[in-house]
């Protein structure tokens, strides 16, 4: 446990940054959204361009809310489970001494 506190405390640790692998189903999904905004950014011009580019942008800013909500309910949730299994009193059997 000391070691990831550690770990934690040098900076050694940062769940955010991954690389995802290619030619897996989220590469190539990442890969369709990408050239359809490039597409999409090419045929639109004016105000339709401007407003596809703060959809896409807010959507930007929604997905990466959304992953720093789940990140804490997800981490959150584990700290519970580790409590309660640590509080291993509160059934009705006992250990026989």
């Amino acid at each position: 446990m000391r070691r990831m506190l550690e770990e934690l405390y040098f900076g050694n640790i940062n769940p955010n940054e991954k690389h995802f692998i290619r030619n897996s189903e989220y590469a190539e999904n990442m890969q369709i959204i990408a050239d359809n905004e490039e597409k999409l950014t090419l045929l639109l011009t004016g105000k339709e361009k401007d407003l596809f580019l703060d959809f896409v942008n807010a959507q930007g800013s929604v997905d990466a809310i959304t992953a720093i909500e789940n990140f804490i309910i997800g981490f959150r949730l584990g700290i519970r489970i580790g409590i309660e299994v640590m509080d291993g009193e509160d059934g009705v059997l006992r250990d026989i001494i």
